[in-house]
């Protein structure tokens, strides 16, 4: 080929190619159609976003502790006859838990009733139904002023014959002498019958102490709860003060959080507290109703103690649970399904509907809250419509339809 027919074969295509390029963009070319105008009308389920009451809430975790701890001992020594009660057992307060051999505490309550009877005997009052006794109605004091009497009287007759000249000075002297014993014995009458009532009355109190003992042998529980441990056995002898059982309270249950200082200020006596036991979605709501005076120097946190309801006996004393106290019952806020979120690389988003288009929002979220829903703190505002069945494939400006 020669050179000139080379040239007017590159002319003709470059030419071609220039009216090609002026196809796309000239003057005469069909308009641009943006991506998303060209896109399918999504159908979306939506919601429209509404203040409702959402409590202000602090979260800590805790211990669960007995009201009441004891250990349940002998007040008296004995052999153990009967045990009623073993590990978990349920008691009621009052109720018999064990019985110790009351034969020899049996036998002293008869030996002090005997001495009390001893003693009213004495006294002349075995028949009556009370110990009252007047000194001069015993025998003993009757008996000594018929004597002082009949003294009195033989010397009274014996001065006036001695002034008459009829009696001697001798036989005067023998009468007087005798009115002044008679005289001293009925004394002595009436201090014998003021030392056997208060003889009457420390027998009475060793009748009692004898009678309490019987009664010690039977130990019962000091209040209602459950059986920790069982230190006796069956048969075994125990000393004063021997351990039998250790028993618990189980309602109500004593719950200690430690409240961090930036929160401390808005806890409250009689506050709300929803107890949680780990591994499970029962909850329990209880109240607080101590607050420590002082923060703890080391956590810089603040120990407050509630009461937790506990008649069924699910919560165990030592348990951790996670405690939730309510600061604010009336705060408001907003809450979406849970499925409504997206979460990428730690963000949150959700999509909302505005005159039919779709608009992205990063939203940061609070906890979770029941019906499977969850709080929103920050991204979007009461009135604004929530797509409901938001998914990774929709955008800013996307075109839907509401159903």
């Amino acid at each position: 080929m020669s050179a000139k027919a080379s040239m007017r074969l590159a002319v003709t295509a470059g030419a071609v190619f220039f009216c090609l390029l002026s196809s796309c963009s000239g003057p005469y070319s069909s308009p641009k159609v943006s991506a998303k105008e060209d896109s399918p009308v999504l159908p979306v389920r939506v919601e429209r976003l509404v203040a409702v009451n959402i409590p202000e809430i602090i979260t800590a975790t805790g211990e669960l502790f007995a009201e009441e701890q004891a250990t349940v001992s002998a007040k008296v020594p004995g052999r153990v006859a009967r045990l009623h009660v073993d590990l978990g057992s349920v008691v009621a307060a009052g109720q018999t838990v064990a019985q110790l051999e009351q034969e020899d505490y049996e036998l002293r309550v008869r030996q002090a009733e005997a001495l009390v009877a001893q003693t009213r005997a004495r006294l002349g009052i075995l028949d009556k139904p009370t110990d009252d006794v007047k000194p001069e109605e015993t025998a003993m004091v009757r008996q000594a002023d018929a004597a002082l009497k009949e003294a009195r009287f033989i010397f009274q007759t014996t001065e006036r014959l001695q002034k008459e000249g009829v009696v001697s000075r001798i036989d005067f002297e023998k009468a007087q002498v005798r009115w002044q014993g008679v005289e001293a014995a009925y004394q002595a009458a009436l201090e014998e019958v003021m030392q056997a009532r208060a003889q009457l009355v420390e027998r009475r109190a060793q009748l009692a102490l004898s009678r309490q003992l019987l009664s010690d042998c039977i130990i019962k529980a000091p209040f209602a709860g459950a059986v920790t441990r069982r230190q006796a056995s069956l048969g075994e002898y125990l000393a004063i003060n021997a351990p039998v059982i250790t028993l618990v309270r189980q309602h109500p249950l004593r719950i200690r959080l430690e409240i961090p200082e930036r929160q401390a200020l808005r806890v409250r006596v009689g506050q709300s507290i929803d107890v949680r036991l780990e591994g499970t979605a029962k909850t329990r709501t209880g109240r607080v109703v101590r607050l420590s005076p002082a923060l703890d120097a080391q956590s810089r946190s603040l120990l407050v103690e509630g009461e937790i309801p506990n008649q069924d006996g699910v919560l165990r004393p030592g348990s951790f649970v996670e405690g939730v106290v309510t600061v604010n019952a009336g705060a408001q806020g907003i809450s979406i399904p849970y499925n409504a979120l997206l979460s990428f690389a730690g963000t949150e988003r959700v999509f909302v509907a505005n005159q039919g288009v779709l608009n992205e929002r990063i939203v940061k979220t609070g906890r979770r809250l029941d019906g499977d829903r969850v709080e929103v703190t920050d991204g979007v505002s009461p009135g604004e419509v929530l797509v409901l069945n938001s998914t990774d494939r929709m955008t800013t400006g996307q075109r839907v339809s509401i159903n």
